[in-house]
């Protein structure tokens, strides 16, 4: 994500995550204010490895807090990959 601030870069990797989450079938919508906080959490997760621009090292970043999620009943597929270039993510099923 060259040309970004770590930050900027954290939340476009955490949009698109939570974005592809949301979508994903048989997932229900995020409720209100659900998706602020998971949108924070991916961030937390991804600041803590940035500036790595490794896909693995993202997409674990970003598993890691979608297994929490899992924790307290909210389920959905796991990042598979995300190109640091762009911030774009491709999804598996859990």
């Amino acid at each position: 994500m060259i040309g970004h601030g770590l930050e900027q870069a954290a939340r476009i990797i955490a949009e698109n995550v939570a974005s592809t989450f949301e979508s994903s079938p048989n997932r229900r919508s995020f409720q209100m204010g659900e998706r602020e906080i998971v949108v924070a959490g991916l961030i937390r997760e991804l600041l803590a490895v940035l500036p790595l621009a490794e896909s693995d090292t993202l997409a674990q970043a970003c598993n890691r807090y979608l297994a929490v999620m899992a924790e307290v009943g909210i389920f959905g597929p796991r990042v598979e990959a995300i190109d640091p270039g762009d911030g774009s993510v491709t999804m598996r099923r859990a």
